[in-house]
């Protein structure tokens, strides 16, 4: 009862915060939008006319050419790819606003070309800038957040990362369902343009906002760090400002000594090579979960499948996927990461080989399977979005090292969009009927990845919750053991990880104590 008082006024205490985080999130929400909205213009036949072709054998009268589909869909992910490059190549230099500040102005080409071209060139570049723009709105919104979220609040606010997505999801087929019985070009070119709201809203919101405390401390700039925090959280304690901002820079100092003169193969070195692995595994465990499946081709599957009000069912399946994102964040306050994710994962498995066995057994023509195809959906996309989606979002920005991050993180999207570019390429032959037409039977291969990521949680995956990124450094460096990273006996005490009450602080299973902050500082010097 007490902890779940002192969680309750943590949240309130921080709610400045976490409204920032939530609205620098739109970055995923574009992403999620742009998945949702092109799954549907895969069966729309006023965009299926332009760069389609007439099968009266299809329930909707025309069909996509598979080179196309999976042209479409994974060209956005040889542009995330491009994105990861630079992300790396520019690492420190480049600051979190300016990295959103360029995937706004990605996005603003791209959607041009795309609605202003009516060819098939038009409609590549577009996708592939448009990829440039997710690439850096996506890894940099999350860092951005990741960085300015206090300790306890980083694994919830992160995990808003998934929620935004399901949202700009939904929020796409919408748009789709209720412009596609319009016909013509304009059922899927209002869709499109709706796509401009989101970096225009980001351009103009990054005016008002400061870059993240952990990047001033890095080009050691400490003022502003103090004045980013107070911006960010609000507090007002020139102590307390002073002490966050100490223990940020004497945490980013220790590693920089460690760690100088860092080149790409510092990352596969000593500690940080389990950090690098763990980082690029959450990543690759990301599209593992099949959810890329699932949010690029749901429509155009439960049409091979005949399910009725294809662009009906999606919609009510990630209106009901957003419930489970609403529950991620308190679910990450009451749970650990790593049973959230392997439980999750065995869950998605179990749902992925169902929507298989059903398919196979009925011959994708009964009604029955079509309403379990629906429910089975309806719960893999439930169940991602409590535990996969925000677990794994949450441990590829936190695990890697200070010093380290930009490039781990750039370098690990660049791995997440390679993976996500193999799948987006590959699914049109497995479901589109001009090629091996599996349709549902798809799940089979799903249902075995999520089994492969629900073991890789329990073997490897540490317990990061409570602990702040100077705590995760000391973890790392003396090797804790993953199933010992929660029990662990440390060193570094957590500063940004106040009760509420002047003075005095939390740790996680550690009685509550007064801490000054002379005494803090004290301690940091002599660490």
């Amino acid at each position: 009862m007490a902890e779940s008082a002192v969680s309750k006024r943590r949240i309130l205490t921080e709610r400045r915060v976490v409204f920032i985080c939530f609205l620098v999130a739109l970055g995923q929400f574009q992403y999620g939008y742009d998945s949702a909205a092109v799954a549907g213009f895969q069966s729309m036949p006023g965009f299926l006319a332009v760069y389609g072709y007439a099968d009266p054998a299809n329930p909707i009268g025309f069909n996509i050419h598979t080179d196309v589909q999976r042209l479409i869909q994974s060209l956005m992910n040889v542009g995330g790819f491009l994105a990861a490059v630079a992300i790396y190549a520019a690492h420190t230099r480049v600051s979190r606003r300016a990295g959103l500040w360029a995937g706004c102005a990605f996005a603003f080409v791209s959607i041009s070309l795309q609605l202003g071209l009516r060819s098939l060139a038009g409609l590549y570049a577009g996708r592939l800038l448009l990829g440039v723009s997710n690439g850096l709105l996506v890894p940099y919104c999350v860092t951005y957040m990741a960085e300015s979220a206090p300790s306890l609040l980083r694994g919830p606010v992160v995990g808003m990362s998934t929620f935004q997505t399901s949202l700009g999801a939904l929020l796409g087929i919408l748009v789709d369902n209720y412009c596609q019985p319009h016909g013509g070009a304009v059922s899927w070119m209002i869709p499109l343009a709706v796509m401009y709201a989101v970096p225009a809203f980001l351009t103009v919101l990054l005016l008002f906002l400061p870059d993240t405390p952990r990047f001033y401390v890095a080009q050691g700039r400490d003022e502003q760090a103090m004045r980013a925090i107070r911006r960010l959280r609000g507090i007002r304690d020139e102590s307390r400002l002073r002490a966050e901002v100490e223990d940020i820079r004497s945490a980013y100092l220790m590693e920089r000594e460690i760690h100088a003169g860092v080149h790409l193969s510092d990352m596969f070195k000593g500690p940080d090579l389990r950090r690098t692995l763990l980082s690029y595994g959450a990543n690759v465990a990301g599209i593992a979960t099949g959810v890329t499946f699932m949010s690029g081709f749901s429509v155009y599957l439960f049409v091979q499948a005949r399910v009725g009000s294809p662009f009906d069912w999606v919609m009510i399946s990630l209106a009901i996927a957003l419930t489970g994102n609403m529950l991620a964040f308190p679910a990450m306050r009451c749970f650990g990461r790593r049973e959230l994710l392997v439980v999750a994962s065995l869950v998605s498995s179990a749902v992925m080989f169902g929507m298989a066995v059903v398919y196979t057994v009925s011959g994708g023509h009964s009604p029955g399977a079509s309403k379990a195809l629906v429910a089975l959906s309806i719960v893999y996309t439930w169940v991602y979005g409590i535990g996969q989606g925000p677990v794994l979002w949450a441990l590829g920005t936190e695990i890697p090292s200070q010093r380290l991050r930009s490039q781990t993180v750039g370098t690990a999207s660049g791995l997440n969009f390679v993976a996500a570019w193999l799948v987006s390429f590959f699914t049109p032959y497995f479901v589109n009927p001009d090629r091996l037409g599996w349709g549902p039977k798809y799940g089979y291969i799903w249902g075995g990845s999520n089994l492969v990521v629900a073991l890789w949680a329990f073997f490897f995956v540490p317990e990061t919750k409570g602990r702040s990124l100077e705590q995760l450094d000391e973890l790392f460096e003396k090797g804790a053991a993953a199933r010992k990273f929660s029990s662990f006996t440390l060193e570094r005490q957590l500063v940004d990880d106040y009760s509420g009450e002047t003075g005095r602080k939390r740790n996680d299973g550690i009685k509550d104590e007064e801490v000054g902050v002379v005494q803090l500082l004290e301690n940091q010097e002599k660490r």
